[in-house]
């Protein structure tokens, strides 16, 4: 017999995604404006931006997984994941305002690596247990895109409104950084714990049916065996290299390469509006050519895209900067949201083999993995910068050095989309195999 899932909601749908807002809205300015903001705005060195925010993520290999393991073990009569995010929000309200609200007498390298150590693991403890439950929230194939396609639309929906911030504040007159970080960190304060209430108040919840025969030692042995999860976050790693490549140094670009600082936030804020536009296209594409087909699609676009740029881009020109700001835009959900549900799907594979639901682990590697991916490319491109093309971001440059920056942007960008797309060739957990566990997984219920 078929297993089919009846569809999710819209109140549950948006009730369940709202939370992802403010965490989005947090996660951008991060990999957009606070490398900027602490190297530009606060006098820390590149290098030592750089350092620090890959030694921050790097952080994550440790607490990811250990929290993944947590999160899945340790449950509550309110169920698996609500009180694991209940907990995130004082951590992240606390850190958003140490590090996005930072007292300029007390910034430091130290500092900002210690509070940045402490935003991410609010974050993650948030992240890991908001995807692990949409996991368990929705079964079907078709019925995990809808919702992490949603899930998704919230995201770029944060991302868009947090940068109208510095927008809106330029339309006002008020231009310095400080301004711009700080009301981007009072959007995520405030918005917190108020789109946390609806999560935790109306999306349900369940226990754990069971726990695994399997020895924590073999339990081990079988998630590190499991191919298809090591595809998954080869291609997260370096889809999120890629974008982050991008989110690091296209500010650098429009206000460096092309000369038009005032068109940077507005602009950016457009590619998130593509974002949010195309995403129902790429839900839609998912369903009828299969996740991997579509997310191949994105992956080649997104590459494209960075590399027409190179030939066409002139100091100047607005009309190249926005045309390729949009349409790069267009492809910014579809890798995460694809990549999140095929890791769903995985976990039901998974579960049929250790016989427990262990989502929270897989998504907790899968966040890993982005990180590492932002991390080093943060990394990896400011160091060549500044070290390979002696780049200054508070400082007239060399035309040699503003090349440097759009080479290190679009090549950067492009070869982590296409090399991103390779593991996920002939990905073979489809819908019909899918189909298959799910119904061995209901006929074991």
């Amino acid at each position: 017999m078929a297993f089919m899932q009846q569809p999710l909601k819209p109140f549950t749908l948006a009730a369940y995604s709202g939370v992802a807002l403010p965490m989005a809205a947090m996660g951008m300015p991060i990999a957009v404006y606070l490398p900027r903001f602490y190297s530009e705005g606060l006098g820390l060195s590149l290098i030592t931006v750089g350092l620090i925010f890959t030694l921050a993520r790097v952080w994550d290999v440790v607490t990811d997984p250990a929290m993944g393991y947590l999160i899945d073990r340790f449950e509550t009569r309110w169920g698996r994941r609500k009180h694991w995010i209940a907990l995130a929000v004082p951590i992240l309200v606390v850190s958003v305002y140490q590090v996005f609200i930072p007292s300029q007498e007390d910034v430091s390298g130290g500092y900002l690596l210690f509070w940045l150590i402490m935003l991410y693991v609010g974050y993650t403890m948030m992240a890991i247990s908001h995807q692990s439950w949409g996991a368990e929230l929705a079964d079907s194939y078709d019925e995990r895109t809808r919702l992490f396609g949603w899930r998704e639309i919230f995201v770029i929906g944060g991302m868009t409104i947090v940068l109208a911030l510095p927008a809106l504040l330029e339309s006002t007159g008020i231009d310095d950084q400080q301004s711009k970080v700080a009301s981007m960190g009072w959007f995520c304060i405030i918005l917190f714990p108020l789109l946390a209430l609806p999560t935790l108040a109306f999306v349900p919840d369940k226990r754990s049916s069971g726990r695994s025969a399997l020895s924590i030692k073999a339990q081990f042995s079988l998630l590190m065996s499991n191919q298809l999860m090591w595809r998954l976050l080869a291609a997260d790693f370096l889809a999120g290299f890629g974008t982050a490549v991008s989110g690091a140094l296209y500010i650098f670009v429009a206000s460096k390469y092309f000369e038009l600082p005032g068109h940077a936030s507005l602009a950016l804020l457009l590619y998130f509006v593509a974002s949010f536009l195309a995403m129902p296209l790429w839900m839609k594409l998912a369903i009828k050519l299969g996740k991997a087909q579509a997310l191949t699609i994105a992956l080649g676009y997104g590459a494209l895209i960075n590399l027409i740029l190179i030939p066409l881009a002139e100091p100047g020109n607005a009309v190249v900067l926005w045309c390729f700001t949009l349409s790069f835009g267009v492809a910014f959900g579809a890798a995460p949201t694809l990549l999140r549900t095929m890791m769903a799907d995985l976990t039901d594979l998974d579960e049929l083999d250790s016989g427990e639901k262990r989502a929270g682990l897989f998504f907790a590697m899968l966040t890993t993995t982005k990180k590492l991916g932002a991390a080093v490319a943060v990394g990896l491109s400011f160091t060549i910068l500044e070290a390979v093309f002696a780049f200054q971001p508070a400082a007239e440059n060399s035309e040699a050095a503003l090349q440097g920056l759009l080479w290190t942007y679009a090549i950067g960008t492009a070869a982590g989309l296409l090399l991103a797309a390779l593991p996920v060739i002939n990905y073979p957990l489809n819908r019909a195999q899918h189909q298959k566990i799910r119904n061995q997984l209901d006929a074991r219920a």
